[in-house]
């Protein structure tokens, strides 16, 4: 490596180490990190297996801490018995939303399996894998048990918070929303916690009452993707039966992307009838990350990928510049996210598109080092929105590292 590089990733390392250095938190004997200060003061379940991704370049026992706090507020008891929230509010605070102080009631994209695997594989030890092993293994039982009620391999989201993209247009129609403004988008994000709480988080009777009940090409995929991680696990800690279990339910998984969400094209379904939403995303170029598409598949969400409409300036534009929603100073509407970005390098890594991938890393490097680190961006002008410092968008050194 010449001396300019090494100077570029010491920069990069010392920068992104400072990042989320400024935004940990001490939680009683955990520490997690905030995702943002003022803003988004508590933890988030794939925020945390971001930072820890992050970390295992170096900080090894912060990136096992992150998992390990994330696991902490587990739902013990009850029908949701395994569930994993999206929030943890360590000091308190839930309850005036999710009618309980220290969590939410609803889950995120389940990415605690390919983080601890990533971890584990830069210098981790098995202890890490031991301590996690049977919370991963209860959590998708939950997925299965409780947001799989028509027992298709693919699961049902209950709320857009959920897939993380909050306030994509994808979900407008969910929603009953006709180009909202950003106030009218979050009310109906808040009414619906409402609505969940009224039928005690039921995906199975959500969906009969017309209320949201999403199975989403991009969360299957990464649930794809961790149950294979869980499969590795299971093998490293000598459980062999099991693990190889988990890797026939990863493959399950997998079949039905490809064959419902995939075919014959990209959409996700939505209600208890299953009705195609086609409203164009970059959500499907995830499902690469989860090994979900056959050659032919992969191809063309490759082509489609490197249309103008997705291959910004900035890329990847999460709403096509072609939709009549694309709106990208507003959020989800159309902007960059980092995190996206990564989930979309290591799916076309895996499909062996490596120029492109390689590109796409340079892309988004060049984008939080010119405009710094935010939570999103424009993906024409680069410009930066939403709270800052944003910790996952250091995602860019592991992009930069590992490539």
């Amino acid at each position: 490596m010449d001396r300019a590089k090494v100077d570029a990733t010491t920069t990069l390392i010392e920068r992104t180490r400072y990042l989320l250095n400024q935004n940990r938190v001490e939680a009683g004997s955990f520490s997690y990190t905030r995702p943002a200060p003022s803003t988004y003061e508590h933890q988030w379940l794939w925020d945390s297996c971001f930072h820890a991704i992050i970390y295992r370049w170096f900080d090894l026992h912060m990136a096992s801490e992150e998992l390990l706090s994330v696991v902490q507020h587990q739902v013990r008891e009850g029908p949701d018995t395994g569930m994993i929230p999206h929030m943890t509010y360590w000091q308190g605070g839930g309850e005036a939303l999710w009618g309980r102080a220290e969590r939410s009631i609803i889950t995120q994209p389940p990415l605690v399996g390919v983080a601890a695997w990533m971890v584990y594989g830069h210098g981790g030890d098995r202890t890490l894998l031991a301590e996690l092993y049977e919370p991963l293994c209860a959590y998708h039982d939950w997925f299965d048990r409780r947001r799989d009620p028509d027992r298709d391999h693919l699961v049902s989201l209950i709320h857009p918070w959920e897939s993380g993209w909050d306030a994509a247009p994808r979900w407008d129609d969910q929603l009953g929303l006709t180009h909202p403004s950003d106030a009218d988008s979050r009310q109906a994000r808040l009414d619906l916690v409402a609505v969940i709480r009224q039928f005690d988080c039921d995906a199975a009777a959500l969906g009969e009452a017309g209320y949201f009940h999403v199975e989403a090409v991009d969360f299957n995929a990464i649930r794809a993707a961790d149950l294979e991680a869980l499969a590795r696990i299971a093998a490293m800690l000598g459980y062999n039966a099991e693990a190889r279990s988990w890797e026939g339910r990863a493959e399950s998984v997998r079949q039905a992307v490809r064959n419902r969400l995939l075919r014959p094209q990209p959409c996700d379904l939505a209600g208890i009838d299953e009705r195609p939403l086609l409203h164009l995303s970059a959500a499907p170029f995830v499902a690469l990350f989860g090994g979900c598409a056959d050659d032919a598949q992969a191809a063309a969400l490759h082509d489609t990928l490197r249309h103008t409409s997705f291959w910004t300036p900035f890329p990847i534009a999460t709403t096509p510049t072609t939709d009549a929603a694309f709106d990208p100073d507003h959020y989800w509407r159309g902007n960059v996210w980092l995190n996206v970005n990564w989930l979309i390098v290591q799916g076309l890594r895996r499909y062996g598109f490596s120029e492109t991938a390689r590109v796409l890393t340079e892309c988004s490097i060049q984008l939080a080092s010119q405009f710094d680190f935010w939570e999103y961006y424009n993906p024409l002008s680069g410009q930066g929105y939403g709270s800052f410092p944003h910790s996952w968008s250091g995602l860019i050194l592991d992009l930069a590292l590992d490539s």
